[in-house]
């Protein structure tokens, strides 16, 4: 017999995260979705025309939709990102899908640390470090 081929990040293999009353914790997607953008982001660029990239892909734009109400509401910039990813990626435009997949993990580390206020963060510009001399 043949072996099961293998589980990509994304494909529905992993498990969902329940909270304390048996139900889906709705962060749980948005962690899912953090997790595949920074897999996905490197595969991207070293392999981009293979079919487990477009495997992943696939898995991605899966967890986007399941993730589409919630991003809407929270991180509006990340999904704008990952539409036009998917919109480059199909164009076959696979350095503009990378910087997009970029844009949308910076975005949701943003939303998804614990130790600062999330929506305050998210528009902080950048500080850039000055020589003394």
């Amino acid at each position: 017999m043949g072996e099961p081929p293998p589980r990509l990040p994304g494909d529905g293999a992993e498990a969902s995260t329940m909270d304390s009353a048996g139900e889906r914790d709705p962060l749980a997607v948005l962690y899912r979705l953090h997790h595949q953008l920074r897999v996905l982001s490197p595969v991207l660029t070293v392999a981009p025309g293979r079919p487990e990239t477009k495997a992943m892909l696939d898995g991605l734009a899966a967890t986007v939709s399941e993730a589409e109400g919630l991003l809407a509401t929270a991180e509006p910039a990340a999904l704008a990102a990952l539409r036009q990813a998917f919109e480059y990626a199909r164009e076959g435009r696979g350095n503009e899908a990378n910087s997009e997949l970029i844009t949308a993990y910076g975005r949701l580390s943003v939303l998804l640390r614990k130790d600062t206020p999330r929506r305050d963060s998210a528009n902080e510009p950048t500080v850039r470090w000055r020589s003394k001399f």
